[in-house]
């Protein structure tokens, strides 16, 4: 590289002098010079920046700066002389929001209070960041050492672009600066442009920054660093992740898998944690992670976690994952994929990570956000006898001993429910289930097809009352074994599709909402089409795409 001849060039001619001088002082002086030019030859060849010991606040150590000084000196009278006469001037606008500068200082300052600039990028590795006078603002700051006439690692340019990209989306401007703003900052600079942009091509950045500051240009080794991960496909921006976790669902999954998820998103996304409380519920913390501009919220824990993350994100553009870490997991189930049942944790973060998704409908069930399934009856009673200390001991097998139990029992409830617009009929049952999205394993709800959460439609199945309890069995088998045209023909399954179903009981009892249990006399659901946002596993994208 040029500059390490330079340096060492004079390293050289510094320390010959020693033998030539006959004064001491200067002879010291001589030997503070080679040292110093010596050691940054060294950083030079080595490509070691951090040798200048730069802060996180943008200064040098005081013994750093001193064993610098011959160095800096240097370096610091040509910026000076440079920006003195240079043809552009020390800041400018790239871009809506992005500014290009050479080193900042206290002259510096009001500019950026006129434009607004409340961010600094800054890359050198050489000169102290920020002036004095800047502590004054309300100023985010980052340093990615970079030396002179050198290009930022592949992990520093995605620190850099990532970081830019979250102070924009803060509501920040950003003012990328180097020693001159001509190499280091207008790489970094045309990096980002080419994350946002994967249309433009490498030199379309560099012309929209050299059309503006004329000064800007790359050498070799730095246009050919830019092209080649440019080329690579590796310039990604992360986006952001809030994860919005249960810590006691599953019986304290969390706890257990966090390490593991984290390991698995942090590559591709930056990731905030939250947990919830007894006093804070998934649906306070996803309302607060949008108000602070996350757009991806994923929801850690069980059906009424996952329910409740999702209160907040209908009818938005926000994106809701699953990881699934309840007991029953249907909608994970729905939106993952039946191979969700083999490796749940790692397929759900592999669904995020490769980002299909999908809309699907929800409804409402007396006001309240619906994923699933309203029930009656059987599935209620499932529900209700399966408490927190029967899954945590023995997971699913409490609802399936709660599922034998209610069949046993073969209670018959007496319904009026309405259609739609239709007249009221009375519906006399022992299951009566409303899903707008269930798996298979939710036995109750397969009436018909597998419910379609995109269809815009809600899948009511009840099953017809028998005294013979063997015959609810034969039911069961049935909905879960059988196609779509045999159920239609069965003497003991009924099904219907709705877009709204208002249901009355005698008195006020107990239904069932996605896994949790309500009172009410008269329940109102109805569906609003095409209102969630959902990462969905890419087979199942497109079964829902051909039906």
């Amino acid at each position: 590289m040029k500059m390490v001849k330079y340096y060492l060039l004079g390293m050289c001619v510094a320390f010959a002098l020693v033998f030539f001088v006959p004064i001491v002082v200067l002879q010291v002086l001589l030997l503070w010079i080679a040292f110093s030019l010596g050691t940054v030859s060294f950083a030079y060849i080595c490509n070691f920046p951090s040798l200048f010991r730069k802060r996180e606040d943008g200064s040098i150590p005081f013994y750093v700066r001193w064993l610098f000084v011959p160095f800096l000196l240097g370096t610091g009278a040509y910026n000076h002389f440079a920006r003195k006469y240079d043809k552009v001037p020390a800041i400018q606008k790239i871009d809506d929001d992005l500014f290009l500068a050479c080193r900042l200082g206290g002259s510096d300052i009001e500019q950026m209070k006129r434009d607004g600039v409340t961010a600094i990028l800054d890359v050198t590795a050489e000169f102290d960041g920020l002036d004095w006078t800047a502590y004054k603002l309300d100023l985010a700051y980052l340093n990615i050492p970079v030396l002179d006439h050198t290009s930022p690692t592949e992990d520093q340019l995605h620190t850099a672009i990532n970081w830019i990209d979250q102070q924009i989306h803060s509501g920040r401007k950003v003012v990328v600066h180097c020693a001159l703003g001509r190499g280091r900052s207008v790489l970094t600079m045309a990096a980002y442009l080419l994350a946002r942009d994967d249309t433009l091509s490498v030199i379309n950045a560099l012309n929209k920054i050299q059309s503006i500051r004329s000064t800007a240009r790359l050498n070799k080794r730095q246009l050919k660093s830019l092209r080649k991960i440019k080329q690579g496909g590796r310039l990604k921006l992360r986006k952001t992740l809030t994860l919005i976790a249960n810590p006691v669902a599953g019986g304290g999954k969390w706890s257990q898998e966090k390490d593991e998820i984290l390991a698995q998103l942090n590559p591709y996304f930056q990731v905030t944690v939250v947990e919830t409380t007894k006093d804070t519920s998934g649906t306070e913390l996803a309302e607060q992670a949008i108000s602070q501009g996350s757009n991806i919220l994923v929801a850690c824990g069980g059906d009424g976690t996952i329910t409740e993350v999702a209160h907040a994100c209908v009818n938005t553009d926000v994106v809701l994952g699953i990881i699934p870490l309840g007991t029953a997991n249907a909608l994970s189930h729905a939106v993952h994929g039946y191979y969700s049942k083999l490796v749940p944790i790692n397929h759900a973060c592999e669904v995020i990570v490769e980002g299909h998704t999908m809309t699907m409908d929800t409804a409402r069930c007396n006001g309240q956000l619906m994923l699933m399934v309203a029930a009656m009856g059987f599935e209620e009673q499932m529900i209700s006898s399966a408490g927190r200390s029967q899954k945590n001991e023995g997971g699913q097998f409490a609802y399936l001993r709660g599922l034998w139990q209610a069949i046993s029992k073969n209670d018959i409830i007496s319904l009026s429910v309405t259609f739609d617009d239709n007249s009221p009929q009375t519906i006399d049952t022992p299951s009566f289930v409303i899903a707008n999205a269930a798996p298979v394993t939710t036995a109750l709800a397969q009436g018909g097809e597998e419910p379609d959460m995109t269809d815009g439609k809600l899948d009511v199945t009840w099953l017809e009352p028998n005294d013979d309890v063997d015959e609810h069995l034969f039911s069961l088998a049935e909905l879960v074994f059988s196609d779509a045209k045999s159920k239609k023909q069965s003497s003991r399954i009924r099904h219907q599709q709705v877009s709204s179903i208002r249901i009355k009981q005698p008195e006020k009892s107990d239904y069932a909402l996605d896994g949790e249990i309500y009172n009410s006399e008269e329940i109102l659901i109805e569906v609003d089409p095409a209102s969630l946002k959902v990462f969905s596993y890419a087979p199942v994208i497109k079964e829902k795409a051909e039906s």
